[in-house]
């Protein structure tokens, strides 16, 4: 018995890779960018300055058209975090929030201009929200400076099978 096609259920975990692999594509691709560690999950112990990583997906369903295959509307979302670290003091705080919104920038820029259904995954993708603390936690300011930037991207896609 072969397993079932799970894109006919979710397309949660193909939007998710299919993201990643692009992200990851295009900070290599770019000579400002190409140590930025791309990662599906929680990063290692590797603990480079600059990292970018997938995490929590959510996703919604709504009937779509009734009809025989019983098509549905999905509503996905996947949690991007930039992270970005320079040792220093007050001035670094500066320099890792200007990387980090840069990277998220370059990020959005992608999906919302270069690659809109990310790997032809979804009908669309936005960024719809984000946040960042603002400051690097106590525990870490002796070591230098952080900023995580938080993301929110949200995708729509029909699952017609």
């Amino acid at each position: 018995m072969t397993a079932p096609d799970l894109t006919q259920a979710t397309l949660g975990l193909a939007f998710k890779k299919a993201f990643y692999a692009a992200v990851k594509e295009l900070m290599a691709g770019g000579y400002d960018t190409e140590h930025v560690y791309v990662v599906f999950g929680q990063p290692a112990t590797y603990q480079p300055d600059d990292i970018v990583s997938f995490g929590r997906v959510s996703v919604g369903q709504q009937a779509a058209t009734l009809s025989t295959n019983r098509s549905r509307e999905e509503t996905l979302t996947v949690e991007v975090t930039v992270s970005c670290f320079l040792g220093g003091d007050e001035e670094a705080e500066i320099q890792t929030a200007e990387r980090a919104y840069d990277l998220l920038r370059r990020i959005e820029h992608y999906v919302r201009m270069t690659d809109t259904t990310v790997g032809g995954t979804v009908r669309q993708c936005f960024l719809t929200s984000h946040e960042s603390e603002g400051a690097t936690p106590e525990d870490l300011i002796d070591q230098g400076r952080v900023t995580e930037v938080v993301a929110t991207f949200t995708a729509n896609a029909r699952i017609s099978a």
